[in-house]
């Protein structure tokens, strides 16, 4: 007979695991590289995003350590996306290679616009939302032209 413990290990187990597996689902190597590095910027931007909108109390340090994840992290993008890595499960359209200079422009546009936010929350500058915005506008930039759209269930 099975424990009620057990039962309930199983039963969540079969609760979450689609939950986890659906993001990344099928992604291995570098396309699993870069979701997991993508993903890492959301959640950056999403501690200074809940800064910003008040949500949370301003936290300078915490907020400059997420500018400067978004900052490093920006600076990888493009050895993440070599030729030929485009197809299911990657959101990554054919125009990052029939484009490369606009696509690592915009990486590098990322990176100066995360560094400039960075210094903006070291100085606690009253303008650091503004380049905050500028982080989301270099996000949507690439967004808008290099990643496909995800399909709604």
């Amino acid at each position: 007979m099975i424990s009620k413990l057990a039962q309930l290990v199983a039963v969540c187990a079969l609760l979450f695991t689609p939950l986890a597996l659906s993001a990344h689902q099928g992604a291995t190597g570098v396309v699993k590289e870069r979701m997991d590095l993508m993903k890492t910027q959301k959640e950056a931007m999403k501690v200074i995003g809940a800064m910003a909108k008040g949500k949370v109390p301003f936290d300078a340090a915490k907020a400059s350590a997420a500018a400067q994840e978004v900052e490093t992290t920006a600076a990888k993008i493009p050895e993440l996306f070599p030729k030929g890595t485009t197809g299911h499960p990657s959101e990554a359209k054919p125009e990052i290679w029939m484009q490369w200079d606009k696509f690592t422009a915009n990486a590098e546009g990322l990176e100066t616009a995360a560094a400039a936010l960075k210094v903006a929350l070291e100085g606690e500058a009253p303008e650091w939302k503004a380049k905050f915005k500028g982080v989301i506008d270099a996000c949507k930039a690439c967004h808008k032209t290099f990643r496909a759209e995800k399909k709604k269930k």
